[in-house]
């Protein structure tokens, strides 16, 4: 071989064991903190109250990372159980009430007292309907903000809209928010981030305070107001009118219509099962009182209104043939005009529809959303299937049995008791008390539906009667405002 020339060092012992540059940089942290030691001890600090005042450090950073919103967001997914209900693989993606009801204890120690109250109404189905929920959210907010107290070092722009953040991760263990309820939050959060820094914390509070009355006052009492001027002009007398459950709006509709107006009209009421939210309207608009022709007061329902009361299942055609136009309440208009309602809204629109039944839906901006849905599968509530079986109190429906039904119970129970008599003080058992134990039953109890929007005629709103195309149009107009 030729010589190039080059010479080659000989490789020395030291230079093989190169350290890496993670080992460098664990080297250096190490002669740093021993250099801290050292310097603590020339100051007295022993060792034992040095480790004492790390372990303090990384509790206080611990307790402070903590309370975040994030880290309380992982403590929450981390707290969801596995539960034994069965819920069916095309709607496992949803929540049950099971799993979110153990998340609640995670946050409960940072939650305010009005807080946890009002979850626990949510759950219970005491405060029901989108526009319930969203005024007694507010009204306890308001309660929040004014015991708040802002920390040390700390700006109330910064920590109050976290403060919040907490309050409402509490609320979504009793149920879902709604999209009224998520469009008021964002508004809140936006208020609260506009407030002057220089403003003292008793300011801003007013402030704020008087923000949400505001709101309230136009986008829910004031909205309902013009609606229900609105659609009382499709109210005549003589007319006979459906609606199915209960819708505050509604309620006030037919309440303008009778004692304001005076007319005389046929009020259809469907209802179903599990909350049976059609006997609160039935019972609102019978302790609604007026003037009789003798002096006397007496129920709007006795003078002006005449009600029928129909359960969803025994719905019939021959009703539908007397109707001449359908009410809907909404829990939700979506971006491309579909009616997201309680369940069953959409078959009774579907029915009035092949029957050339004009159907109008109620409902305010506030309750508008950007969201784009095809199905109530992607997106909808789970409530406990349990609630489909055992009805209690004021949920439970009418007892009593018509003549034929008694005679052929009494007949079958006849022909089975040759074998085995049973006592008649006996209480029945419902079939499907123990449907847990059979592999192949699932009980499914979605809160909400879609409707398409060629099933809907109108959609009136507090800027007028538009169709279901024109949601978009009223988003811009809400998102400006």
């Amino acid at each position: 071989m030729a010589d190039t020339g080059v010479q080659t060092k000989p490789v020395e012992p030291e230079e093989e064991k190169k350290l890496s540059n993670k080992e460098l940089k664990e080297l250096k942290k190490k002669e740093k903190a021993a250099k801290r030691a050292a310097q603590k001890e020339k100051n007295g600090i022993t060792v034992e109250q040095q480790r004492q005042l790390a372990d303090e450090k990384k509790k206080q950073s611990q307790s402070a990372t903590s309370n975040t919103a994030s880290n309380l967001k992982k403590q929450l997914n981390q707290a969801l159980i596995k539960t034994d209900k069965k819920v069916p693989h095309l709607f496992g993606h949803l929540e049950t009430r099971e799993q979110r009801n153990a998340s609640s204890p995670a946050i409960s120690h940072i939650v305010h007292p009005a807080i946890i109250a009002l979850t626990l109404k949510y759950s219970s189905y005491t405060i029901v309907g989108s526009s319930a929920r969203l005024v007694n959210m507010l009204r306890v907010f308001q309660q929040v903000i004014v015991d708040y107290k802002t920390p040390e070092n700390t700006a109330l722009t910064r920590h109050l809209t976290g403060h919040l953040s907490h309050q409402i991760e509490f609320l979504k263990s009793g149920r879902p928010l709604s999209v009224s309820m998520g469009n008021a939050i964002r508004w809140l959060k936006q208020e609260i981030s506009h407030v002057s820094i220089d403003a003292s914390e008793s300011q801003a509070k007013e402030l704020l305070f008087q923000k949400i009355d505001d709101f309230l006052r136009e986008k829910v009492e004031l909205s309902d107001q013009l609606i229900v001027q609105s659609a009382a002009k499709h109210v005549t007398n003589g007319t006979t009118i459906l609606t199915y459950g209960h819708s505050q709006v509604l309620e006030d509709l037919f309440k303008f219509c009778a004692v304001e107006q005076g007319k005389k009209f046929t009020l259809v009421i469907v209802d179903s099962r599990p909350l049976f939210e059609g006997k609160t309207l039935l019972r609102q608009l019978s302790r609604t009182k007026c003037v009789s022709d003798s002096g006397e007061e007496v129920p709007i329902t006795q003078k002006y209104i005449s009600v029928h009361y129909v359960l969803l299942n025994a719905l019939s055609s021959s009703l539908l043939d007397d109707v001449d136009c359908v009410f809907l309440g909404a829990h939700a208009m979506l971006s491309n005009g579909r009616l997201f309602s309680r369940v069953g809204t959409a078959m009774i629109a579907m029915m009035s529809h092949t029957r050339n039944i004009p159907v109008l839906t109620c409902c305010e901006s506030i309750k508008f959303s950007d969201k784009v849905q095809l199905d109530s599968v992607t997106s909808n509530e789970l409530a406990d299937p349990d609630d489909l079986i055992n009805t209690e109190n004021s949920r439970r429906p009418p007892q009593k049995k018509t003549f034929a039904l008694e005679q052929f119970l009494k007949q079958a129970r006849a022909e089975n008791s040759k074998e085995k008599k049973e006592s008649a003080d006996e209480k029945e058992e419902s079939p499907l008390q123990n449907w847990k134990s059979l592999p192949t039953l699932n009980i499914l109890n979605i809160m909400y539906d879609l409707t398409p929007p060629e099933y809907i005629n109108k959609v009136i709103t507090e800027l007028g009667a538009l169709p279901p195309s024109s949601v978009p149009v009223i988003l811009r107009e809400y998102k400006s405002t």
